[in-house]
């Protein structure tokens, strides 16, 4: 027999009503390649080879488990732009959804419980008082929901500055994490604004090798930099059609086309020709070749990847105020596909379950606020002079 003998999986998942039998085998491929916290990079392409189904029907069935809260995922993007296998942890016991509340019985001297016996069977225990049951209290309640909301943020800001970091693409990031989780707030703000001013401080040493990111948090290698006055925020990651990932697709596509390849063979006759389909022709090679880097972001988005953001070169909070949800299959949706058609721009790629996409509010007919918007936003100083 060749191959793991074991696959470690939470036993709750054998009897989850909730899960199909695909998710349930994708579960215990994954399970057969966890290391000792229960991480593991698998290709869901060779995942899908060892499975005999489809690449996307692997996808589905790991999204379904990402929502049932058996797997946690981490994005991984090679320096040079390229995709690499996806971090996956089996997560083996859920989160007890009221462990802040579980306190120890006080300590009144009598008769341990687990001493006594248990009571005569037909015993009923004591008949509830006259009062209603009590309630949940709402102000614990948000309470506990708010923590759970600034763990989130947390994670996601640790996520952002250690998933790429240089020169360790594709190693676990875990244990990095765990350090960054206890980090104080003003540290954690510290140690993301002063990333890139202390990375350049490397190169100017001739530094050939870059600390590990656990390292970095360890022993507050960020105190080496002096205090950055405009120092760059650290990258952040645009969920794909979100948004920030939505503003930026306009934007790049707003500032015009790039050069195109020389058309050949039947495209170079109907451009020749002219006419309609000449013209069609040129408007689907630009959507096609015009514009590399909104290309890029439909194939990563058509993963569920998103696409990096520097704000410190991408100031996008104009055009954010400026972005509204459309409802996939809407007729605004089917007239912003149109108006891309019209302009040769590439429309976005298969959404799947995603129930919304972003574009500029109001519609094709708000697409020039949202450009003079921009515009006003990346030549402020030029308006004012003019103004």
């Amino acid at each position: 027999m060749t191959g793991p003998r074991l696959s470690i999986i939470p036993a709750r998942a054998a009897t989850d009503r909730a899960l199909k039998p695909r998710d349930l085998q994708v579960l215990c491929v994954l399970g057969r390649h966890t290391d000792e916290l229960g991480w593991c990079t698998k290709s869901q392409v060779k995942m899908a080879t060892e499975m005999g189904c489809a690449r996307s029907t692997v996808f589905e069935a790991i999204e379904r488990l990402l929502t049932a809260g058996y797997l946690e995922r981490h994005v991984v993007e090679q320096s040079n732009g390229r995709d690499a296998p996806h971090l996956y942890r089996i997560i083996l016991d859920p989160v007890h959804p009221g462990l802040s509340e579980l306190r120890p019985e006080p300590d009144d001297g009598g008769e341990d419980p687990a001493d006594q016996s248990a009571p005569p069977a037909g015993i009923s225990a004591p008949p509830a008082g006259p009062g209603p049951a009590p309630k949940n209290d709402p102000l614990r309640t948000n309470l506990r929901e708010g923590a759970r909301e600034e763990e989130k943020k947390i994670e996601a800001e640790g996520w952002a500055l250690l998933k790429n970091w240089p020169g360790f693409d594709g190693m676990p990031k875990e244990p990095a994490m765990r350090i960054w989780r206890t980090l104080d707030a003003e540290e954690r703000a510290t140690a993301r604004q002063r990333f890139l001013p202390w990375l350049t401080l490397l190169r100017s040493q001739k530094k050939s090798h870059i600390p590990a990111p656990s390292t970095y948090l360890t022993e507050r290698l960020w105190q080496a930099v002096p205090d950055p006055t405009d120092a760059p925020a650290a990258p952040v990651v645009a969920a794909p059609f979100g948004k920030a990932w939505g503003a930026r697709r306009m934007i790049v596509m707003l500032a015009g086309s790039g050069p195109l390849p020389e058309p050949k063979g039947f495209s170079a006759k109907l451009i020749k020709d002219g006419g309609e389909l000449g013209r069609r022709e040129e408007l689907a090679r630009q959507a096609t070749y015009g514009f590399p880097e909104v290309s890029r972001m439909h194939q990563l988005a058509a993963d569920g990847k998103g696409w990096t953001l520097r704000p410190e070169t991408e100031p996008l909070e104009a055009a954010l105020e400026l972005m509204a949800a459309c409802r996939v299959g809407s007729d605004e949706y089917r007239a912003w596909k149109a108006l891309h058609d019209e302009r040769g721009w590439p429309w976005l790629p298969d959404p799947g379950r995603q129930e919304w996409v972003y574009f500029p509010v109001g519609g094709p007919d708000g697409l020039e606020a949202f450009e003079q918007a921009v515009r006003g936003n990346h030549d402020a100083g030029g308006r004012e002079a003019a103004e």
